[in-house]
């Protein structure tokens, strides 16, 4: 018997709600506590272990301040794999949140040369 995988779109919708919530800088506790379940759900949802029912997502989505639609965008243009969930895989690295805050504060020249900077760095 093959060991449980989580279904890639639950994975999708997963990322999506870990991202948002980390880029508002609220704890899995906070937003468990918001939606009256435990962090121990809210951890199997954003992995993509548990599926998270209509309603509940829907009540997640608000409390993220987003349309639960949003948590299924890009799986009609490129799946799972697309270019979103590159940006979710970025978002949900430890720091990257904090780099988008001070990314997003800088000059458009400052952005320019920060882009420049890791584009040589990644060269390297």
């Amino acid at each position: 018997m093959a060991p449980y995988q989580p279904d890639p779109i639950d994975i999708h919708v997963g990322k999506l709600v870990r991202g948002r919530r980390k880029s508002l800088g609220m704890s899995q506790d906070e937003l468990a506590q918001a939606v009256g379940i435990t962090f121990q759900q809210i951890q199997k949802y954003e992995r993509g272990a548990n599926r998270i029912s209509a309603s509940k997502m829907f009540e997640i989505a608000k409390k993220l301040g987003m349309p639960a639609g949003a948590l299924f965008e890009g799986l009609d243009t490129g799946g799972a794999d697309g270019p979103l969930s590159d940006f979710m895989d970025f978002i949900n690295l430890k720091g990257a949140g904090d780099l988008a805050r001070a990314f997003v504060a800088m000059s458009p020249a400052q952005q320019r040369a920060l882009v420049e900077l890791a584009g040589v760095m990644n060269s390297i």
